[in-house]
């Protein structure tokens, strides 16, 4: 997962961590002792298949001319198991061993849930991914802020809880959400989803406890669809609690060409206007729930920030691609430039360098001289 490009002003993308590891190891290793039984329990015609993911990764950074680098390795299981398996365990468990993380070796789970019908109702109970991606770089409506954005997913996508999904009819339906906050409040929200001429929409509430302070309430609308041979896709969020009011206004369109040698271009702008930010934006953390939500200003001061992203990419072939992102800050023109390529051998090995480069003063929002690459070597089984 790339991380090396934050920044202290605006973190346009977010690897939670969990701060209670005890408990958090605690869980997984009980799980895997959970998913051995089974197994070992288990006649020998429902033998399960192990697969996943190797990755080395290694992390470089140069900022205040200073050069450091971290390795990390990983390794994603999971178990496979046969279509007559009597319940429906969707299972994905992680060993991740880093220097440069608090916790050198940690071991938690992406997936480990049970998926059961329960009359009109599908339910899922346990650790599962939640968003409510809809095709945008940055989303502002999701489930979880930071979940997946730049076409990166971060551990804040997992999270412990019930998902309830009941089908109306063909594309549409309702999603009820619930799960733990820390080991103390429950957060949770209701979405629902349809389709009307080609377009799909949704609407969708989350209510977060907050510490000290009234619960965070998130609403949002999305649409997406095609105008001839272009996407586009909008978004309104509004964001509240007893420290804020923000309104948040998306809009953006997509486009991919088909080259006959089999390559494809793939173009991607968004405009991003979030109304009523209060007091110094030069500390305003976007997608940080507890500074978005409790800013401590006094000032009456307010500020309407404005964003522009783009992404390019090209697929040269069916093993390698090429491509650079973008995040700019209209108001002062500071941008986070992040190249990308990525190139599969032809044994399931897949090399991956991800960038970064910002561009601007110190002082503006997305400014400085921090730049970054991350190499990621990984196998797949």
């Amino acid at each position: 997962m790339s991380h090396f490009w934050k920044k202290d002003r605006l973190k346009l993308h977010l690897k939670s961590r969990k701060n209670n590891f005890g408990l958090e190891l605690k869980f997984a290793l009980t799980a895997l002792i959970f998913m051995f039984l089974v197994l070992m329990l288990a006649p020998s015609s429902l033998a399960a298949d192990i697969g996943g993911q190797a990755s080395l990764i290694s992390n470089l950074s140069y900022s205040d001319s200073e050069l450091d680098n971290s390795l990390a390795a990983e390794l994603e299981l999971e178990w496979f198991l046969p279509y007559d398996f009597p319940l429906d365990i969707q299972n994905r468990a992680v060993i991740s061993l880093d220097e440069a993380a608090e916790d050198k070796v940690d071991l938690w789970f992406k997936k480990l849930y049970l998926r059961q019908e329960l009359g009109p109702f599908t339910a899922k109970l346990g650790r599962q991914p939640v968003s409510w991606a809809y095709g945008a770089l940055i989303n502002p409506v999701d489930y979880t802020l930071g979940a997946e954005n730049l076409e990166e997913e971060s551990r804040a996508k997992f999270v412990d809880g019930v998902e309830l999904y009941y089908p109306i009819n063909w594309g549409s339906g309702l999603t009820f959400v619930a799960t733990d906050v820390e080991g103390k409040d429950h957060k949770w929200a209701l979405r629902g989803r349809t389709t009307f001429r080609g377009y799909d929409l949704t609407a969708s509430y989350v209510r977060t406890p907050v510490p000290a302070s009234t619960d965070f309430e998130r609403y949002g609308l999305t649409a997406k669809g095609d105008l001839g041979p272009v996407g586009v896709y909008g978004a309104y969020g509004l964001w509240q609690n007893e420290e804020i009011d923000y309104d948040i206004y998306q809009l953006g369109t997509d486009y991919s060409y088909n080259f006959l040698a089999g390559s494809q271009l793939y173009l991607q702008g968004e405009y991003l206007r979030l109304e009523g930010v209060e007091g110094d934006i030069s500390s305003f953390d976007f997608f940080n729930l507890g500074a978005a939500a409790d800013t401590g200003s006094t000032s009456n001061l307010e500020n309407n920030l404005d964003f522009f992203n783009t992404n390019i990419s090209y697929e040269i072939d069916e093993f390698s691609s090429i491509g650079i992102m973008t995040v700019s800050y209209l108001d002062d023109g500071s941008t986070i430039f992040i190249p990308n390529y990525t190139y599969l051998f032809g044994s399931n090995l897949q090399l991956e360098l991800r960038g970064s480069i910002a561009a601007g003063a110190e002082e503006e929002m997305l400014g400085g001289d921090a730049k970054g690459l991350e190499i990621t070597l990984s196998y797949t089984f």
